[in-house]
């Protein structure tokens, strides 16, 4: 998956254009990054990665570019 479909899927996540996203976004910034979109996170993970976070180690992550950079584990 490259950076750019990373960021298309986080943008979809948050509800965003995946345009208006930096790397060094704070995620605790944005509106739309609350519990729905950590659960939504999640449930991304596990489809397409067949791998689960724990809310709490997501809840952990302050940028958007760490929050892509977990679609790699």
């Amino acid at each position: 998956m490259t950076r750019k479909e990373k960021m298309e899927e986080i943008a979809d996540i948050l509800e965003m254009e995946a345009e208006e996203l930096q790397d060094d976004m704070a995620l605790d910034a944005l509106e739309t990054w609350d519990s729905v979109a950590v659960l939504s996170f999640i449930a991304f993970m596990h489809e397409k990665f067949d791998k689960y976070f724990h809310a709490k180690d997501i809840q952990k992550i302050k940028t958007v570019g760490e929050l892509a950079d977990m679609m790699e584990k």
